[in-house]
C-alpha cells in the first residue's frame, strides 16, 4: 500500500469541508437552551425547598377561638412558654391579624364584626424535640377548639413533589445530552454516506483512520461549542428576564430569592458548553471510526 504522504496532506484532507450536518448547530443550540434552563431549575428548586423547610421547621401557628376569655388566653401563653423547644411566643394584635387577612378579604371588609381567631406565632427549635402530641393535649384541656398548625405533614408532601420534579429535570438533562450525542452520530453517518467513495480511496491509499477522523471530530467540537454557547447565552437571558418578571407578577420568584449573584446560576449554563462540545466530538469520532472499520 502507498503510505500517507505528509502532515501537510493530512491538513488538506477534503473530509473537513463537508456541510452535510449544517443543521446540527441549530438543533444543539435548542437542546442546550433546554438543558441549561433545566439545570438552573434544579438549583432554584433545591434552594427554594431548603429555604421553605428551614423556615417552616422553625415556625408554628396556634389559632385560638375569638371568644376565648382573657384568662384562658394568658394560660395558653404561659403553657406555650413553658413547653420544651419553644423559643418565643408572640400573640398577634388584631391589627396585625387584619394586615394578614387583608389580601384575602380585601380592605372593605370590617374584621371587627367577624369571628376572627386570635393567632399566636411560635418559634420553635427544630432540634429541640418538641412533643406536639403532648402540647395538643394540654391545649385541649385549656381551650378545646384551639388549633395548632403543624407544617410537617404538608412540608413532607411538598418535599415529595419537589423531589419528583427534580428527578424529572435530571431525566430531561440526561435526555438532552443523549440527543446531542445522537445528533452528532447522525451527522457523522450522513457525512460518511455522502463521501464514501473518497473515504474508501483514502483508506486504500493507506491513510490512518485517526487522520481521516480528526477533521470531522474537530469540526464537531467547534460546532458543538458554538451552538452550546448560543444556547447558553439564550438561557442566561431567559433567567435574567424571569427574575425581573417575578417582581411584576408578584410571584415568590425563586431566582430572585437565590439572587442573580449566586455563582451556581451562571456555572450551570457555562459548564454545559464544554460538555456539549466534547460530547459532540466524541460521538462523531466513535461513529466515524466504526464506519471506517466496516470499509474494505
Amino acid at each position: 500500500m502507498i503510505g500517507f504522504p505528509s502532515r501537510r496532506a493530512r491538513r488538506d484532507l477534503p473530509v473537513g469541508q463537508d456541510r452535510s450536518a449544517s443543521f446540527l448547530p441549530w438543533v444543539v443550540a435548542l437542546m442546550v437552551y433546554v438543558a441549561a434552563l433545566a439545570g438552573t431549575g434544579l438549583v432554584v428548586l433545591g434552594d427554594t425547598f431548603d429555604a421553605a423547610e428551614r423556615s417552616l421547621a422553625e415556625t408554628e401557628t396556634l389559632q385560638v377561638p375569638a371568644d376565648v376569655s382573657q384568662a384562658r388566653l394568658q394560660t395558653i401563653l404561659a403553657l406555650l412558654r413553658q413547653t420544651r423547644g419553644v423559643v418565643s411566643v408572640h400573640l398577634l394584635e388584631p391589627a396585625e391579624t387584619a394586615r394578614l387577612l387583608r389580601p384575602w378579604l380585601g380592605a372593605s371588609v370590617a374584621l371587627d364584626h367577624l369571628p376572627v381567631p386570635r393567632l399566636i406565632d411560635l418559634r420553635v427549635d427544630p432540634y429541640g424535640a418538641t412533643d406536639f402530641t403532648v402540647l395538643r393535649q394540654h391545649l385541649a384541656s385549656v381551650a378545646p377548639q384551639a388549633k395548632l398548625d403543624d407544617h410537617r405533614s404538608w412540608l413532607a408532601e411538598v418535599g415529595a413533589a419537589a423531589h419528583r420534579v427534580e428527578r424529572m429535570l435530571a431525566a430531561l438533562i440526561a435526555a438532552v445530552l443523549l440527543l446531542i450525542a445522537l445528533s452528532a452520530m447522525f451527522a457523522a453517518r450522513v457525512f460518511v454516506a455522502a463521501h464514501r467513495p473518497a473515504l474508501e480511496l483514502l483508506v486504500l491509499l493507506g491513510a490512518a483512520d485517526r487522520d481521516i477522523v480528526r477533521p470531522l471530530a474537530m469540526r464537531s467540537l467547534r460546532l458543538g461549542l458554538l451552538a452550546a454557547g448560543v444556547g447558553s447565552v439564550a438561557a442566561v437571558v431567559t433567567i435574567v428576564a424571569l427574575s425581573e418578571a417575578g417582581v411584576f407578577i408578584a410571584l415568590a420568584a425563586p431566582i430572585k430569592g437565590a439572587g442573580l449573584s449566586d455563582w451556581r446560576l451562571w456555572v450551570v449554563p457555562a459548564a454545559i458548553v464544554p460538555v456539549t462540545g466534547l460530547l459532540a466530538m466524541a460521538s462523531a469520532r466513535v461513529t466515524m471510526l466504526r464506519r471506517l472499520a466496516e470499509m474494505p
